[in-house]
C-alpha cells in the first residue's frame, strides 16, 4: 500500500470530519526517515495540520520516535513494548512485549522490526505477527535505533560496547568496547560506521572488521546521532559545538559554537544543516562553510531532532508542540500545540504528520 491512498472506515472516538480517511503512505522505516539521518523528507507541509484523524494512548512513556512501514506505525515505550498500529484508523495491530523499558525509535529491514531494550538486548521482531525472530545480547541497556547495512546490524549501548550482528540470526559479527556510553545511533556508510559516546567521542569504525578508521575528541559527551553529508559528518555535543568533521579523516571542516551543549541530531536538506540547542535557539547553517543563515528566537530547551524538506523544516518543541519554519528565512509558519510535551521525531507523509507525546499519547493529524 506505500505510496497509494487508502480508504478506511474511521474509528468512532478520536475523529472529526470524514467517515472515510484518506492517507498517502509514505514509508518511514527508521529513525529520521533513512539510513543517511538526515531527516530530509519531499512530504513536509506549509499548512498546519487542523484535524485529528485517531488518537491511542500507550500505557507509558515514551522516549523515542515513531516509525512507518507500508502503512503501519511502529512505536517503543517505557513499558518495553514494541506496537504496531494500523496508520490508517489508529487500530492496534499487534503487541511485543520485551524485558526491559524501551528508549529505542525501531528500524524496519525487509520482514523484521529492530529495537533494542534496557534488558540489554536488540530485538528482531517478525513484522506481520508480532513474534519474536531472533535476540542479540547487549552488555547494557540498548537506547540508540539499529541501523541496517549489507546483511548486518549495527548498535551500541550504554556499557560502551558497539556491536555489528547477522541481520538473519543476531549473532555477533564483532563488537568493540569503548570508554562511554553509546547513546549515539550509528549512521553506516559503504565502508565506515560513525557514532558518539559519552565520553566526547566521534568514532568512524571498519564496517567490516570494526577496527578504527579514526576518532575526534570534542569536549564533552557526544549524544546526538551523526548525519553524513557532502563527505562531512555532522553531529553536535554537549561541549556546546557543532562539527562538521571530514568523513574520510575525521578532520574539522568547521564549527560553530552555541550558548548550551547540543543534544539535537541534525537534519539535512537543500545544502542547510538544521538542529536544536539546549539554549532554546533553532539554528540553520550553509552546510559548505558553517555560516549561520538564521536561528529561532529562543523556545527554551530544545533537544529533539528536527524533519527538513526543501522549503520547510519541523521542530518538536518539548513544551511547545510542533513547530514549523520557514527553510529560508527562519519564518515560523505555523505551531501544533498538542497540550503534552513532545520530545520524539514526528513522522511526515504527504497529507498526514504522526507524532508521540512524552505521556504516551500517539496522534495521526491531518
Amino acid at each position: 500500500m506505500t505510496g497509494a491512498g487508502l480508504g478506511l472506515r474511521a474509528p468512532g472516538s478520536g475523529l472529526r470530519g470524514s467517515e472515510y480517511v484518506m492517507i498517502d503512505f509514505t514509508d518511514w522505516p527508521t529513525l529520521l526517515a533513512s539510513n543517511d539521518r538526515r531527516g530530509g523528507t519531499s512530504a513536509a507541509r506549509k499548512a498546519a495540520p487542523g484535524e485529528l484523524i485517531w488518537k491511542a494512548a500507550l500505557p507509558d512513556a515514551v522516549r523515542s520516535s515513531p516509525i512507518l512501514h507500508d502503512g503501519v506505525l511502529y512505536v517503543t515505550s517505557r513499558d518495553g513494548r514494541l506496537h504496531a498500529f494500523d496508520g490508517a484508523n489508529g487500530r492496534e495491530r499487534w503487541s511485543f512485549q520485551s524485558a526491559g523499558a524501551s528508549d529505542s525509535t525501531p528500524s524496519i529491514s525487509a520482514d523484521l522490526v529492530l529495537f533494542g531494550s534496557d534488558d540489554g538486548a536488540v530485538y528482531a521482531i517478525d513484522r506481520t505477527s508480532g513474534r519474536l525472530r531472533w535476540k542479540a545480547e547487549a552488555g547494557g541497556p540498548v537506547w540508540t535505533s539499529p541501523i541496517v547495512r549489507d546483511g548486518r546490524v549495527y548498535f551500541g549501548s550504554t556499557d560502551g560496547t558497539f556491536r555489528a550482528v547477522d541481520r538473519g540470526t543476531g549473532k555477533t559479527a564483532w563488537s568493540r568496547q569503548f570508554g562511554g556510553q553509546i547513546c549515539s545511533t550509528a549512521y553506516a556508510a559503504d565502508r565506515l560506521v560513525y557514532f558518539g559516546s559519552s565520553d566526547g567521542r566521534v568514532h568512524a569504525l571498519d564496517a567490516a572488521s570494526g577496527k578504527d578508521a579514526w576518532m575526534h575528541q570534542a569536549g564533552d559527551g557526544v549524544t546526538a546521532s551523526p548525519a553524513v553529508a557532502d563527505g562531512l559528518v555532522l553531529v553536535g555535543s554537549e561541549d556546546d559545538f557543532f562539527y562538521a568533521l571530514d568523513a574520510a579523516s575525521g578532520g574539522v571542516r568547521w564549527k560553530l559554537e552555541t550558548r548550551l551543549g547540543i543534544h539535537s541530531s541534525a537534519a539535512v536538506a537543500g545544502g542547510r544543516v538544521f538542529f536544536g540547542g539546549k539554549d532554546g535557539h533553532f539554528y540553520a547553517l550553509n552546510l559548505p562553510d558553517g555560516k549561520e543563515l538564521w536561528k529561532s528566537e529562543s523556545m527554551r530547551t530544545l533537544t529533539a531532532t528536527p524533519v527538513a524538506g526543501d522549503s520547510i523544516v519541523c521542530m518538536q518543541a518539548f513544551y511547545g508542540g510542533t513547530v514549523a519554519f520557514d527553510a529560508n528565512t527562519g519564518k515560523r509558519l505555523w505551531r501544533a500545540n498538542l497540550g503534552g510535551s513532545l520530545q520524539s521525531t514526528p513522522v511526515l507523509t504527504p497529507d498526514a504528520i504522526y507524532q508521540v507525546s512524552y505521556t504516551g499519547v500517539v496522534y495521526a493529524l491531518r
